[in-house]
């Protein structure tokens, strides 16, 4: 019997191969067709499986890169740095603003021992790493479990740069992700060495010390790396994992062990031999704690306070800026010592203090500013730190009376040669008293002129023209001399006009600088110069714009009765001690900048 299509004795044949075309096989079917479904399915998992672990890996990816900053941000992002201020010539340095001590250097000029100490300690794998060194995390959890402490890190320089430079300290898992991510892109963007430069710059090594050149300075006073000797370096390269632990300064035996640890690793690392680790080891560690530097200390602070004005408190301590000031260094110590000796001189009539501004009139510059007799001095009689040329307020009692005069020039159209007396006469003060003035000499002159009263300081004709002028005339002068002084004018009465109205000395200087430079207001500068840290002017008072708010004319002749003081025939109370030699205040106007202080010396 046989089934239809198949031949009798061919049928186990036939359900081994049920179809052949062509002498080919066709299909497999019964104990084959489980294995490839079960292969297919294995691979669709395993497909499925990658699938899902790259897209769950892209996600956290994804999660974690979604706010991160940029790698190249590490180029970019503004470093604190120290802004330096100097005299005017730029060799005397002054003092420095900084919210964080720190001076740019280039990997040229870091020592190539110095970096090996550094990769050694922190990073051994750098210069081969992605960016972070898991051999290195690894290696850091055992050493660091052995010891039941941290004494080990396990991020790499990119890593701390990163942490330090774009992400913060947050010591949390997400960071750490962040970071490594960041440090891995770095390393793509950056060559090795640029990373090595940022992070000498970058990284704070106690002590107030941000970068490897503020670090140098700060505990050995170098400022040329290649002069640190080895153990030097290795004792700067262990400060970063922990700067207060190893500080030299408080903690010596701490820096000693930390600095032979670096050592050892560099021998391991053969950047340095035995013999040379045991004697760098046996270095003594000498440290010269960094000092700031504060020169003309009242001056230095009103540069201070223009620079915070100009720039912003942020911009002036971060910036990096060069400040140029207009302190002429060699005025300045002879001003110092000008005031020194005339205290002296008077301390016996109970003098203790005195200030002193000398001013170039027509460019606003200040040359010279003494803020008190000694700024280091703190008695109850000189408290030396306190500014009395720029802060305090002082009556300035005969040198106000060119105001009034001048007030009665501009105001009633008197000239040097108006009329005046000088005769004793009482009036009430308003407070049921009575006012009766006298001139320093208790003398009466009778009728003088403009020109013989203020040459000779007379109190009786000043109040005479404050009589005619009024108070409130001679308030608006010093406005108009470019003075912002506001007076409670209830409490002024006529002695206003000989000085009773309290001044600051650098509003006195400025106001005769304004009649010295015949009338055109130039405003005080203690800044020539401001230039940031690419070489950049980004402010330039050289070159001051001068208004006029006086007449040339009524300038002229204010100027021409002053230079009167200087002739001793001219006042015997005055004439003697303001006798300089030449003609002040004509020389003041015409910018001889070593006759400025005389003229200011004459008029305080």
């Amino acid at each position: 019997m046989s089934i239809k299509g198949i031949t009798p004795g061919r049928a186990y044949r036939a359900y081994r191969f049920p179809a052949r075309t062509g002498g080919r096989l066709s299909r497999r079917v019964s104990a084959v067709r489980p294995v490839g479904t079960f292969a297919g399915v294995l691979t669709a998992v395993l497909l499925a499986g990658f699938a899902f672990v790259g897209v769950a890996a892209a996600a956290t990816f994804g999660y974690f890169a979604s706010d991160l900053p940029s790698a190249s941000d590490l180029a970019t992002v503004p470093v604190p740095l120290t802004t330096h201020i100097y005299d005017r010539s730029g060799q005397h340095l002054l003092y420095t603003l900084s919210d964080e001590r720190r001076d740019l250097i280039s990997i040229d000029a870091v020592p190539k021992r110095m970096q090996d100490a550094t990769i050694a300690i922190e990073d051994k794998t750098f210069w081969t790493n992605p960016g972070v060194d898991v051999g290195g995390i690894i290696r850091a959890i055992q050493v660091n479990s052995a010891s039941g402490r941290i004494t080990q890190g396990g991020s790499t320089i990119t890593q701390q740069l990163i942490k330090t430079r774009l992400l913060g300290d947050d010591p949390t898992f997400t960071r750490k992700i962040k970071e490594a991510i960041l440090a891995v892109e770095a390393t793509r963007t950056f060559s090795k060495s640029q990373i090595l430069e940022m992070y000498f710059n970058q990284i704070y090594y106690g002590n107030q010390a941000y970068g490897l050149k503020a670090a140098a300075a700060t505990y050995f006073g170098v400022t040329d790396l290649n002069q640190l000797t080895l153990g030097q370096m290795a004792l700067l390269a262990g400060l970063p994992q922990a700067p207060s632990d190893y500080d030299p300064i408080q903690n010596m035996e701490g820096a000693k062990a930390r600095r032979a640890l670096v050592l050892d690793a560099m021998v391991d690392n053969g950047y340095a031999t035995a013999a040379e680790a045991e004697a760098a080891k046996a270095e003594e560690i000498v440290v010269k704690p960094v000092t700031t530097s504060l020169y003309a200390p009242h001056f230095t602070f009103r540069v201070r306070e223009q620079l915070v004005q100009v720039l912003g408190e942020k911009a002036a301590y971060r910036g990096g800026y060069d400040v140029y000031t207009s302190l002429d260094w060699n005025m300045q110590q002879l001003a110092e010592k000008e005031v020194r000796q005339h205290v002296d001189a008077l301390k016996g009539n109970n003098v203790n203090n005195a200030a002193l501004i000398t001013m170039d009139p027509t460019t606003g510059e200040i040359l010279a500013y003494v803020g008190s007799y000694d700024y280091y001095m703190h008695t109850p009689q000189v408290q030396g730190d306190y500014d009395h040329a720029g802060i305090a307020f002082r009556q300035p009692g005969s040198t106000f009376k060119l105001f009034t005069y001048l007030t009665g020039m501009l105001k009633l159209g008197m000239t040097a040669s108006t009329q005046l007396y000088d005769i004793q006469f009482n009036m009430p003060d308003g407070s049921g008293k009575s006012y009766s003035p006298k001139d320093a000499t208790k003398e009466q002159h009778g009728p003088v002129t403009i020109r013989q009263a203020l040459r000779e300081s007379l109190n009786l004709p000043a109040l005479e023209v404050t009589r005619l002028v009024g108070v409130d005339a001679i308030i608006d002068t010093v406005h108009q001399l470019g003075i912002n002084r506001d007076w409670d004018r209830s409490q002024l009465g006529l002695s206003f006009g000989i000085g009773a109205g309290e001044m600051r000395l650098i509003d006195m200087a400025s106001a005769y600088q304004t009649i010295a430079n015949l009338g055109v207001r130039v405003d005080p500068t203690f800044i020539l110069k401001i230039v940031d840290p690419s070489g950049k002017v980004v402010k330039d008072y050289s070159k001051p714009e001068g208004r006029r708010v006086i007449d040339q004319r009524y300038a002229w002749i204010m100027d021409d009765i002053l230079k009167d003081n200087t002739n001793p025939q001219g006042s015997f109370v005055f004439g003697p001690w303001t006798t300089i030699g030449r003609t002040a205040t004509r020389k003041c106007a015409a910018s001889h900048r070593r006759s400025v202080q005389a003229c200011f010396g004459v008029t305080t």
